[in-house]
């Protein structure tokens, strides 16, 4: 197949028009629908791969899923969206732990936060003494830093967070605290405080919102005592992403939020929803690409009401088509679609929860295949820096543009599976019953042994390798079918 045959590649702000060398047009999509309706063409599935990757990347994969969709015996339309965010985090959050300062403060936070989070940070003979910075920058050259880390250490060393006595109770007095603290370990380092008064931040001055620019030592010290109270409450919540991600995580919100590209993931969603928008005030390039699409296969499925229409998305992909199930509802209910496949999905559960779990009438069939949490926490996204997923990336700063915290996403096994503290909001009660209801077969998790039956095996063992995973890719075929 030629690319014009069954890929739709949406430009900016979720039109036709031209974002990179491939472009769509309208008559491709509607020459695309003559063949279908010359062929009677029955079984439609409709790809959406991540939002995350360049045009190149994403016309690859959708060559390539094309083909598998074929192969299961349906007529495949795959959706190109590309925005590049993953080469703009991955740059970006290399050059920041590169920078003198983000070194000088890792050091520091990781020293007084592992004192103040009770970790027994020293094995053995001197254990339970402060690190050293010889300790420090042992762990710091390993790939995954103080890996072991993490809640699990607490409990098993029976000094849980919540179990801390020593901290004031009130938020402002432990702020406080901790900012004495940090003017004593920064300020007794001349190299640190002349690295502050040559660095220039974004961060939020109080008076005039977001700046970029220089900031006072005593400022710099006032950040950083946020960004400790941050990681410690959320360990006392058990809202943590582990001791080293969950550092790095509020660093990153209080200094470097607009340097991440937070914004960039926020404008994908946009693009996510604004590709369905409604054609009528539009003509031309102007138009939006999805919504075009969606009005033809409506108008298909009215002319032939034995037609079946798939859905399939990876990461990104399942926030695109939460908002296409919400427009299809909208304009044109009674088209159901037959199955919806799910792979490592990066939406929001408060919009899974909004668009499929509480609308079931809008598909037949729902399958989802993840990570389970050991290797969702050991899919390094940047080594030696950001050392969990992407979704762990997404949960913790990426949502809301970098204002929001462990936020809670289909993907991650923590979010959906019952547990502590994620058993309360009822849009996590509501998504664990449906993912989990008896005799649905649901969900999968990677890995899955030789026990796994058919249509429900996987093996990825990385956010982006879903749609390489040969185990996955037969998974969904044999779903499809």
């Amino acid at each position: 197949m030629e690319a014009k045959d069954f890929i739709i590649n949406v430009g900016p702000n979720g039109t036709f028009r031209p974002s990179g060398s491939y472009q769509t047009l309208p008559e491709h999509i509607d020459a695309i629908f003559q063949r279908y309706e010359t062929d009677k063409v029955k079984k439609i599935s409709i790809y959406f791969h991540g939002g995350l990757v360049n045009e190149k990347n994403g016309m690859e994969t959708a060559f390539k899923m094309g083909k598998h969709i074929s192969d299961a015996g349906q007529t495949p339309l795959c959706f190109v969206w590309e925005t590049g965010l993953m080469e703009t985090v991955s740059s970006n959050l290399t050059k920041i732990s590169d920078t003198k300062l983000f070194n000088k403060l890792i050091k520091v936070l990781v020293k007084k936060l592992s004192e103040k989070l009770g970790f027994d940070l020293t094995e053995g003979k001197g254990a339970g003494q402060l690190l050293t910075d010889e300790q420090i920058d042992k762990e710091l050259f390993k790939p995954i830093p103080f890996e072991s880390y993490n809640q699990e250490k607490l409990i098993v060393t029976g000094k849980g967070a919540e179990a801390i006595t020593m901290l004031p109770k009130n938020e402002a007095d432990l702020i406080r605290s901790l900012e004495a603290d940090f003017t004593y370990l920064i300020q007794a380092d001349l190299d640190f405080t002349n690295t502050i008064a040559k660095t220039k931040l974004t961060v939020d001055t109080g008076q005039q919102g977001q700046a970029k620019g220089i900031i006072s030592t005593a400022m710099f010290i006032k950040h950083v005592a946020i960004i400790a109270f941050r990681v410690i409450k959320r360990f006392i919540n058990k809202r943590d992403h582990d001791f080293y991600p969950t550092t790095i995580e509020e660093i990153l919100r209080e200094l470097y939020v607009a340097e991440l590209g937070a914004w960039v993931w926020n404008n994908m969603k946009v693009k996510s929803n604004d590709m369905w928008k409604d054609n009528q005030k539009f003509s031309g390039l102007n138009r939006f690409a999805g919504r075009y699409l969606l009005d033809k296969v409506i108008d298909y499925v009215k002319k032939n009401n034995d037609v079946e229409v798939n859905l399939i998305g990876h990461s990104a992909g399942s926030i695109a088509i939460c908002n296409l199930l919400n427009t299809t509802s909208n304009i044109y209910p009674q088209l159901v679609y037959n199955k919806i496949a799910f792979m490592a999905p990066a939406c929001r559960i408060d919009l899974f929860n909004k668009e499929v779990v509480m609308n079931k009438n809008r598909f037949n069939h729902f399958r989802m295949f993840t990570m389970n949490d050991q290797f969702e926490t050991h899919d390094k996204l940047v080594p030696y820096f950001y050392t969990h997923s992407l979704l762990y990336l997404i949960s913790g700063i990426l949502e809301d543009e970098g204002k929001d915290f462990d936020a809670y996403i289909l993907g991650l096994q923590r979010h959906i599976i019952g547990n502590y503290p994620y058993d309360s909001a009822q849009e996590l009660i509501n998504t664990n019953q449906f993912l989990f209801e008896a005799e649905t077969n649901r969900i999968a998790f990677s890995q899955t042994d030789a026990t796994a039956t058919d249509g429900m095996k996987t093996k990825s063992v990385s956010h982006g390798g879903f749609d390489d995973d040969n185990d996955t890719i037969e998974s969904i075929k044999y779903f499809l079918k």
